[in-house]
Parts: C-alpha cells; structure tokens; sequence
C-alpha cells in the first residue's frame, strides 16, 4: 500500500468547481498534496481506502480571522462585551495575557489549530498580537508548524502593552529566519494596531514595513466606539490602503470608509457572532454586498464562539434575512 496514494470512498461530494460539479456519490483520488480525480468507481490501485460513504467531502474552510493564542481559554467571555470594567479586554488583555509564557503560546495555538482541523477548517489566518519577545514568535509559529495546517501568520504587536521599540527588527527577525520561502504551508502577514488604535505615522511605519516584506496586511477597524473617529478615511487619503489589506470587523465605519476599501481593491473579514456578543455593531455584510465586495468570515475567538465555521454562517444568514424588506 503507497502511502502516497489515498481514496477516499463512496462520499458525497461537494466540489465548489462548476467544471465538476457535485456527486450524491463519489470517490477522490489524493496523490500526494494533490487531488488527482473525482468520479464514481475510482480504481483504488495501491490507495490507502477510505470509507466516506454517509459523509461529506468538500474543500476545507478558510478562517480569515482568529486569535489562536487565545484559544487555550476557551468559553471564558463568552456572554462579556468587548470594554468595560467587566470586559473581554479587561479579563483577557489586562489580566491574563500578561501572565502568558511562550510555552503557553504554543499551547494555545496548537490546541487552536488541532480544533480548527477537526471542525474542518484547513487554512486560517492567525491574528497574533502576542508578541512580546521572539520567544513568544518562536512558540507561536512552531505550533503552527507541527499542526500541519495552512495558516498566514499575521505578525502583532501586545494590545496589553505599549509597543516596544524593538517591534520592526523582531518583525524583520521572524520574516527572513521563517518566511524566505513562499513555498510552504506558513505565510507572513502584518497585523498592525491600526489607525483607531496609533497615530498614522505608527500606522504608516507598519504599513511600510509590511509591503517591504510583501507581507499581507490584516487590521481591525470601525470597531465600537473606537470606528467613529474617521481615522480610517485619515489613513485612506494619506493613501495607505490597497489590495493587500483585510480589514476586519468594520462594522461602524462611515459610507465613505467603507467605499475607500471597495476603491482600494480591500477585502473584509466578519466575525458576525463575536462582533455582535462583544458589541461592536452591526456586521456591515449588506453594507459591502450592495457595493459589489463579498467578505470573507472569521471565527475571531474561541473565548467567546465555538471553533467552526457553520456558526459563522448561521448567524450571518439570519441576520442578512432579518435586514431584507419584503
């Protein structure tokens, strides 16, 4: 039997290529990191069978926004806004992420990336803000690495600190001894405080960092309160943004923010259930839709929402459907 070669059996495929299309039932034939065929009655050879036969088998999900270190602390603000004296950013980042070691890192990225595999998740990107010396980098991309799965680590700066000055060399560090190579499951990313959250010549040092290294960026935006100060247009017309931007989250940015992405060539991640137990405001999904850009979804954190992207998508629908005016 090849170890390289598996079939997997009689499934209900779900292919998402309309070349293809769908199969009630069917087989997929893996060889090595590829698909190599899709059909009824595949001959298995030397495969490695696998019975699918009363389960579905599609493309695995992309999470395109989640903070994996925080997953080891699973279900603990699951009903807590996002500020106040009881709060996500008053338990999580004032009292336990001080207290957090590289080891602990490790811990809860694997233990992120392990529960996003079993919910069939298979790419995501890790929204790192834990990253208080190269140790902690070090623990945080090893886990990552031993998980298997395909993720973009986005490089952050502690929201529980104030940044160091040391921040752009730890950067420049992690990009040339983990990210020479483009071709592996691991890929660099930024993920910048952003401009609600630093001054725009913070905002424009990270930026420029970032497209130094051809490192996608990924930034929170028109969160709370804190979306309302126009700072995003601020950095829109220092003419900062571009394609290689995810904003996240967005949800009380103005009309002419939220047309400075869709200009731009942005993409947008929501995190709708997160957003609306944490209060952040509405999810702006129809805000995009109707101007021709289709977001992206995240599960954020497991502090708060399970670890699967059907909850993503339950929650989305119902509220898209409770905003459409029959």
């Amino acid at each position: 039997m090849s170890l390289n070669r598996t079939l997997l059996r009689n499934g209900c495929v779900i292919t998402l290529d309309k070349g293809l299309g769908d199969f009630r039932r069917a087989d997929v034939l893996i060889e090595g990191s590829k698909i190599a065929a899709v059909r009824p009655d595949l001959a298995a050879g030397d495969a490695e069978v696998i019975d699918a036969s009363n389960m579905i088998v599609m493309p695995g999900f992309v999470d395109t926004h989640r903070h994996m270190w925080v997953d080891i602390l699973r279900n603990i603000a699951v009903d807590l806004p996002f500020q106040g004296d009881v709060s996500y950013a008053a338990v999580v980042f004032n009292v336990l992420a001080p207290a957090f070691r590289p080891q602990d890192v490790y811990a809860g990225n694997l233990v992120a990336a392990l529960g996003a595999i079993n919910a069939g998740i298979t790419t995501v990107l890790d929204w790192s803000h834990i990253q208080v010396s190269p140790d902690y980098t070090d623990m945080a991309i090893k886990a990552l690495q031993d998980s298997g799965m395909r993720a973009v680590f986005a490089y952050g700066t502690p929201w529980f600190e104030p940044t160091k000055p040391e921040q752009p060399a730890w950067f420049r560090r992690t990009a040339e001894r983990y990210f020479s190579s483009k071709d592996q499951l691991l890929t660099l990313g930024m993920a910048p405080l952003g401009p609600e959250f630093s001054s725009l010549d913070d905002v424009k040092t990270y930026w420029q960092l970032a497209r130094e290294y051809d490192a996608r960026i990924s930034v929170h935006v028109g969160v709370g309160s804190s979306g309302q100060d126009g700072k995003l247009a601020e950095a829109g017309r220092a003419g900062l943004l571009g394609p290689d931007t995810t904003y996240v989250h967005c949800n009380t940015l103005s009309d002419e923010e939220i047309q400075m992405i869709v200009d731009t060539g942005g993409t947008v991640s929501l995190c709708t259930p997160v957003e609306m137990i944490m209060g952040l405001g509405m999810p702006p999904a129809q805000r995009f839709l109707d101007r021709g850009l289709r977001p992206s979804l995240g599960v954020d954190a497991e502090t708060t929402v399970p670890s699967d992207m059907f909850t993503q998508m339950r929650t989305l629908l119902p509220l898209q459907r409770m905003l459409i005016v029959v």
